[in-house]
């Protein structure tokens, strides 16, 4: 027994079983005497048999450095050990290898011959020779008075009936038997290479599992988890077992047993699948089957969920191809134990990855979180007719407490899980009644297989719907809340009272900026190019800001701008605080050119909205996003700091120069009837233009297109600031040369 001592002191004690450690980490018998020394460290180290202790007499110190030596030690004279052996035993090693290799590369293939025949289908007194095509066995009785023989099922290889299912290593191919009512008789597997063969044996037909196929149906599902129990750590082995025999026995059953039960019930099914693979994506979403999903995320980047229901294996296969589908199958068996499962496509440029912890499904007042165990993956998008699509998909195994009769909604938050906090998407999901015959095996009639033309199915979401599904999806808190603000900002604009001004800036930057985060943004206009007016639907808050937005745009100008943006509040907060002498005055040179970077930015992002549809930048031009929802990007806060900063020594310098949604309302209110009024005084008067937080004012004229409609000239006018405060005769008579500074 070894054991270590420092400075005399032991390290570790003897261990119960005779086999001491060294460091907690190396486990040694030793048999010999051996030494390490370092005199340049003044220590020695020995270990001698008889006393089976190791001393030293260095300092406390070089403790570590001494069990670096040790270990180092340790290490040669174990290698040096296992150099011999290596050497002395080679050709055994060898032999080992192979043995080793060969045992984990698979059974020797069983020849199939009247022995084997009879295992797997016991009443048959005598088999024929494979034929046929595709390939089977007959199985014959002889009847005991005519000595008639009869025929009372088939036999068939499952490699014969490709696509093989394939195991953890290979496809695995079975000797499987059926009688004339599609009712599995017996089952023999014939070959297959699984590594778990080199340790547990033939483990797929010495163990319990083949037995359970014995007097199963072709109908029934035969999934691993639910109607089938798995081989213990070989889920992915007995999954393709089970699956392998179903789909090969169904295939036989259609090409020789015309009136069987399964036959009779899938001609329908056939007739079905034909129709739904007929349809292209578009057709699909008109249908119901697909119905697409749009989520915006905090920050204006955007989730898109494409849904359809799959819950038939040959809608799921022609969804996302046979071997995605399989795979997705057999994982949700897994996890679940029942469940028809829901296509999940996922794209858009959101900033968040998608989780499936954020959906929930609802069915009336009962709503139920999508667990981790209920979502699988479904591939990445390249087989089927999800292809090219979506970058890639999932599905979830739907709760059994669910009605799939009735319409049904998916929920997804965008800040946490669903019923927690943070904004809840919400779309309802309804299955067509021909998916859901296809589903549960009812009768398939040709009126769901085709259609009519401009029957209800096509119409399923009239208008009011729509409305309605926004309203009941809205919190009315939300909507009085916005509601407030918008007539605030108006009561504020049309007073033309300082004081309520503040206090709708105030709520603007705090409720609409980092509270609610309803503001409008460029991203509105991009995305209105991509998807259409209806984008608006899905938020009727956002949509009241939308509308008062353009309206008063179209009417006044830009009154948005002045009270009802959040970042340009908070710009006009820092202009107030700032002192005034840290100001900088542009040159009207250098300002008349660069407003026009905003509409070059507006032109920039509208045209990439129409070229790159995936493609999201207004992330780098507009800091809404980085500073409301605190963004976790360096290079966004760097941009949205040096706005910032411009209006510390600018008022109002990302309204002038950079911001397009700005430009954009600019172009509408040059439309605009309404104006701010202007009288014969300010054609010698510098106050307002001196005071105009956008540089929109040169004497008496006013740029429509670059005014925010901040009423600070109008207060200035109101209360007779400047020159204004002297009637126009007056005027006249002081100004020596009039008729020069009206022209």
């Amino acid at each position: 027994m070894l054991a270590l001592t420092i400075n005399h002191q032991p390290f570790c004690r003897e261990a119960p079983n005779g086999v001491g450690h060294l460091s907690k980490v190396c486990r040694l018998k030793a048999s010999s005497r051996w030494a390490v020394s370092q005199s340049s460290l003044g220590c020695f180290c020995t270990f001698t048999p008889n006393s089976q202790i190791v001393y030293d007499t260095c300092t406390s110190a070089r403790q570590r450095i001494i069990m670096l030596y040790i270990k180092q030690a340790l290490r040669s004279y174990l290698g040096q050990s296992l150099r011999t052996i290596l050497q002395s035993h080679e050709l055994f090693l060898m032999l080992c290898l192979f043995c080793v290799m060969y045992s984990a590369h698979g059974q020797a293939p069983i020849d199939v011959n009247d022995q084997v025949l009879k295992t797997v289908m016991r009443e048959a007194d005598f088999f024929s020779l494979k034929g046929g095509d595709p390939p089977v066995y007959r199985g014959y009785k002889v009847d005991a008075e005519s000595e008639d023989s009869k025929l009372i099922g088939y036999l068939f290889e499952t490699s014969d009936y490709p696509p093989e299912e394939v195991g953890y290593s290979a496809p695995i191919d079975a000797l499987v038997g059926v009688d004339l009512q599609g009712t599995l008789t017996g089952v023999k597997v014939l070959h297959y290479i699984e590594s778990y063969k080199s340790i547990r044996g033939d483990f797929i037909n010495s163990e319990y599992f083949p037995q359970q196929f014995f007097r199963k149906n072709i109908m029934e599902d035969f999934r691993v988890g639910r109607d089938i129990d798995g081989i213990s750590r070989a889920t992915i082995t007995s999954w393709a077992v089970a699956r392998g025999i179903r789909d090969a026995a169904r295939k036989m059953a259609r090409s020789y047993l015309p009136n069987s039960d399964y036959v009779a019930s899938t001609s329908g099914e056939s007739a079905a699948l034909r129709a739904y693979k007929a349809q292209s994506w578009d057709d699909m979403i008109e249908s119901g089957l697909v119905k697409e999903m749009l989520v915006i995320q905090p920050d204006l980047t955007e989730l898109h969920l494409s849904l359809a229901f799959i819950g038939h294996d040959g809608l799921g296969e022609l969804m996302v191809g046979t071997d995605d589908y399989s795979r997705a199958d057999r994982d949700a068996s897994n996890r679940s134990s029942e469940g028809k499962m829901l296509l999940v496509g996922i794209d858009g440029n959101s900033s968040q990855p998608f989780r499936q912890e954020r959906m929930a499904i609802k069915q009336g007042d009962e709503i139920y979180p999508v667990e981790r165990r209920r979502f699988v993956f479904a591939g990445s998008a390249d087989a089927g007719k999800i292809k090219d699509r979506t970058r890639f998909a999932g599905a979830i195994s739907l709760m059994p407490e669910l009605d799939l009769a009735l319409p049904f909604s998916i929920l997804y938050s965008t800040e946490g899980v669903v019923g927690e906090f943070g904004g809840i998407h919400e779309t309802e999901y309804k299955v067509p009644e021909l998916a859901l015959a296809l589903s549960g095996g009812g009768p398939i009639t040709p009126e769901l297989v085709s259609p009519k033309k401009g029957s209800v199915a096509k119409f399923q979401y009239p208008e009011e719907s729509v409305w309605r599904e926004m309203l009941d999806s809205t919190r009315m808190s939300e909507v009085l809340t916005v509601l407030f603000i918008c007539v605030l900002v108006f009561t504020a604009f049309v007073m033309k009272k300082e004081m309520l001004r503040w206090l709708a800036l105030t709520l603007t930057l705090f409720y609409l900026g980092w509270m609610d985060g309803g503001f409008v943004s460029v991203s509105h206009i991009t995305n209105g190019i991509k998807l259409g007016p209806s984008l608006f639907l899905n938020d009727l808050p956002l949509l009241i800001v939308i509308v008062f937005t353009v309206v008063t745009a179209l009417l006044w100008g830009r009154i948005f701008c002045s009270s009802l943006c959040p970042f340009g509040a908070l710009q006009d907060f820092i202009t107030r605080i700032v002192p005034k002498q840290f100001r900088y005055h542009v040159s009207p040179a250098t300002h008349d050119l660069a407003i026009y970077i905003k509409y070059a930015i507006l032109a920039f992002l509208i045209m990439m909205a129409l070229i790159y549809s995936d493609l999201s930048l207004f992330q780098y031009f507009e800091p809404f996003g980085t500073v409301f929802y605190i963004s976790r990007s360096i290079v966004l806060w760097i941009i949205a700091a040096g706005f910032l900063v411009g209006a510390v020594f600018i008022p109002r310098f990302y309204c002038r120069y950079a911001c397009p949604l700005g430009a954009s309302l600019g172009v509408v209110s040059l439309v605009s009837p309404f104006r701010i009024k202007r009288v014969q005084q300010c054609n010698v008067c510098k106050v307002c233009e001196r005071a105009c937080p956008t540089g929109a004012i040169k004497g008496p004229t006013i740029d429509f297109k670059e005014c925010v409609r901040c009423d600070i000239c109008d207060y200035k006018l109101i209360a007779k600031a400047g020159v204004c405060k002297h009637d126009i005769e007056t005027v006249k008579v002081r100004v020596k040369r009039w008729g020069e500074a009206i022209a």
